[in-house]
C-alpha cells in the first residue's frame, strides 16, 4: 500500500514521487524577495538553505540577453515555456546560501548542494510588465516590474518529481526612472515653447500663442490642457544639446513621455533692476503615459530669464 503524507494547500498543489510513495510538500518562499545576478539573467529566491532559481538567459546571433521582453505591452500577461535553456531550479544546501555564492562565476566549495531538481520542458512561465509611479515630496519615482508565476511545472532530480499546478514566484523591479522637477538650468524660449533639459530629463511647455511675458512684478496662471501642453520626457541615455541647437528636439531614444492632461502652471515674474526672472511652478497637474497616471501639487519647475 502506498504511504500518503499530506499538507492541505490552498490553490497550490505540489507532489513529489519517490520509490512509489506519494508525498505532499511545500516549497515555501513566501515573503522572500526575488533577486537577480548583476551579470546574467538568473533570477532567484532563497530561504535559508533552499534556492528557487529561474534562468531567463537568451543568446541570439551570439548576443546574450533575456527572454523577458522589456518592451512587452504593459499590464498584459506574457507566456514562456520551460525549455532546455529556460529552466527552473530548486536546490537545497547543507548551510544557508548567499547571493554571492549563487552568482559567482566559479561556484564556491561551500555550502554544498545536497539536492537539485530541474524543470522539465513544457511548463508554463507567465510574466506581466507593469510601470508604477511613486510620488514623493520632491520627485516621482517610476518602477518597472516583472510579476512572475509558474503553471504546470515539473521539477525532477532524475528519480523523483515535484509538480506544481500553480506557483506564484513574485515581483522584481528591473528598471527605474525619476522625474526630479526643479530644473536648475535656465529655460529656453522657442517661440513661446519653454524647454529645459538635465541628464536624461527634458521638459517642454507649449504656452498660448498670444502669451506675452510681463516686464513688471506680477503672477499669471496658465491652464494646461490639450492645447497648452506640458510634456516631461525621460530618455534612455543622458542627452546633450549643442549650443545653438537649444530649440531642436533631441534625436535620442525616448523612454517615457508624460503629458499633463489637466493642470495649472504659475508664472511669477520678478524684476530686479534690469534682470527679469520668471519663476515656473506647477500648482497642480495630472500626468499620463499610456494608461498610467499620477498627480502632483506645488512643484517648482525652474526659471526663465530672457537673455
Amino acid at each position: 500500500m502506498k504511504k500518503i503524507v499530506g499538507l492541505f494547500l490552498v490553490s497550490i498543489s505540489l507532489t513529489a514521487c519517490d520509490d512509489g510513495d506519494l508525498v505532499f510538500e511545500n516549497l515555501n518562499f513566501d515573503g522572500k524577495q526575488i533577486q537577480k545576478c548583476q551579470d546574467n539573467e538568473l533570477y532567484f529566491k532563497t530561504n535559508d538553505t533552499e534556492l528557487l532559481l529561474v534562468d531567463f538567459s537568451s543568446t541570439v546571433n551570439g548576443v546574450k540577453g533575456s527572454v523577458l521582453d522589456t518592451l512587452a505591452p504593459l499590464d498584459i500577461k506574457q507566456e514562456l515555456s520551460t525549455t532546455g535553456t529556460t529552466k527552473i531550479y530548486y536546490r537545497t544546501y547543507d548551510a544557508p546560501i548567499l547571493a554571492n555564492a549563487i552568482c559567482s562565476l566559479l561556484a564556491p566549495a561551500n555550502p554544498k548542494v545536497t539536492a537539485e531538481y530541474t524543470s522539465l520542458p513544457g511548463g508554463r512561465i507567465f510574466y506581466t510588465r507593469t510601470m508604477i509611479p511613486a510620488v514623493t515630496e520632491t520627485a516621482v519615482n517610476v518602477n518597472y516590474t516583472y510579476t512572475i508565476n509558474f503553471e504546470n511545472i515539473t521539477l525532477t532530480n532524475g528519480t523523483s518529481e515535484i509538480k506544481y499546478a500553480t506557483l506564484p514566484y513574485g515581483s522584481y523591479v528591473y528598471d527605474t526612472s525619476k522625474l526630479n522637477f526643479n530644473f536648475t538650468n535656465n529655460f529656453n524660449n522657442c517661440e513661446n515653447t519653454l524647454i529645459c533639459n538635465r541628464n536624461d530629463e527634458y521638459i517642454q511647455i507649449n504656452l498660448p500663442a498670444d502669451f506675452v511675458f510681463p516686464t513688471t512684478n506680477q503672477t499669471q496662471i496658465v491652464n494646461l490642457n490639450d492645447t497648452n501642453l506640458l510634456n516631461y520626457y525621460i530618455f534612455k541615455e543622458f542627452i546633450t544639446i549643442d549650443e545653438g541647437n537649444e530649440c531642436e528636439f533631441p534625436t535620442d531614444t525616448i523612454k517615457e513621455d508624460w503629458q499633463v492632461t489637466n493642470g495649472s502652471l504659475q508664472i511669477e515674474t520678478k524684476v530686479i533692476g534690469t534682470i527679469i526672472t520668471h519663476n515656473l511652478k506647477l500648482l497642480q497637474a495630472q500626468f499620463k503615459n499610456d494608461e498610467t497616471t499620477f498627480s502632483v501639487t506645488d512643484r517648482n519647475l525652474g526659471t526663465y530669464e530672457p537673455q
